[in-house]
């Protein structure tokens, strides 16, 4: 068959046409000889001329090859729950299965979110951090805490609430990388006072529930907040008079302090680009409700799935489990009780309910 290069690019890409063209050539020549000139089998010679209708050219069209009855296939009530539960909380696939123990694999789930566009882009993990997390599973429990503070105010969501509001403007927290549980405290300023009295408050904290203070350091970034001088002290010599140690990342390896990073991530995720609030007394319910939550049910995924409270129970069974029941402090409310003197050392600190 002689065609020309508009005909051979149009029976490469459009197989309507091309099947049009077989059936044509089958019916003047014969099967052979479509066969031999198409490069096909004759049994697919056999097929188009079966489907031919005259005076319907649709007849010719590819049919969809998928099966007619799928037996394992999700139900729309499951389909609609895992939809629903996305929308409510942001999980991914597999914690969406491990939480809620959905009746279908994380692949299934997957699919799902994939048809109803509710994935977003993940920026892959390294290598390398995979194999951090192997080396700060040998890490002693409360041997550091990671301490930095998150900027509130630039969250859309929770931006016009804050406002409307007066909620606070800034989160400190501390994590504990080993187990991953999280203290925190909220206030309206950025400031090295609000900073230390966090510090001393769960120093005072722990020490009442069995952590030894010796072995803790207390880790944080050169930001205004953790910087002390000669006129006025700050964190550093705070964590130092109640026995810790304190030591500052380098100017900027923003990686050090990962662990806390992350947490700032997915507390803006699943908690202030979620959350509406009615009054200041609501979200300090609610905050608190999320942190216990964080504390002592939430799995993490890269500590095999187990919550803060029980890598604490299997790997520090004397300490009191108390120790993580922490509620996230008022820094803005409390901090007028006790201000610290330039030359104060940490001694006779109060303690707050």
């Amino acid at each position: 068959m002689h065609s020309t290069y508009f005909e051979l690019y149009r029976m490469k890409t459009d197989r309507h046409w091309l099947h049009q063209k077989l059936v044509a050539f089958a019916r003047k020549h014969g099967l052979k000889a479509a066969a031999r000139e198409f490069g096909c089998a004759r049994n697919t010679v056999r097929k188009w001329l079966r489907r031919h209708v005259p005076g319907k050219p649709s007849a010719l069209a590819e049919l969809s090859r998928r099966p007619k009855h799928c037996p394992h296939q999700t139900s729309a009530g499951v389909e609609g729950q895992i939809v629903k539960l996305r929308q409510q909380t942001g999980f991914g696939a597999e914690r969406l299965q491990h939480e809620f123990a959905l009746p279908v694999s994380h692949n299934a789930i997957a699919r799902i979110l994939r048809q109803h566009h509710l994935t977003r882009p993940r920026k892959k993990k390294p290598a390398t951090k995979k194999q951090l997390r192997h080396v700060k599973r040998c890490w002693p429990l409360f041997g550091q805490l990671s301490a930095d503070t998150k900027y509130l105010q630039d969250i859309p969501h929770y931006w016009p609430q804050m406002t409307r509001l007066q909620l606070p403007r800034f989160q400190y927290t501390a994590r504990e990388p080993v187990s991953g549980a999280c203290f925190t405290g909220y206030a309206d300023e950025l400031s090295k006072s609000y900073a230390t009295f966090l510090a001393e408050q769960l120093s005072v904290h722990l020490a009442g529930h069995g952590v030894d203070l010796s072995r803790l350091t207390w880790q944080t970034d050169n930001g205004c907040e953790f910087l002390e001088n000669q006129d006025e002290q700050g964190l550093p010599a705070a964590v130092r008079a109640l026995g810790s140690s304190h030591r500052y990342i380098p100017p900027k390896r923003y990686t050090w302090q990962s662990d806390v990073e992350t947490v700032h991530r997915l507390v803006e995720d699943e908690f202030f680009d979620r959350e509406s609030f009615s009054s200041p007394a609501d979200f300090w319910r609610k905050v608190t409700t999320y942190w216990l939550y964080f504390n002592l049910v939430r799995p993490n995924r890269a500590k095999e799935w187990q919550s803060p409270l029980q890598i604490l129970q299997a790997r520090a069974p004397a300490l009191v489990g108390a120790v993580l029941n922490w509620r996230p402090l008022n820094l803005s409310k409390r901090h007028h009780l006790y201000l610290p003197s330039p030359h104060h050392r940490g001694h006779d600190l109060p303690s707050f309910p």
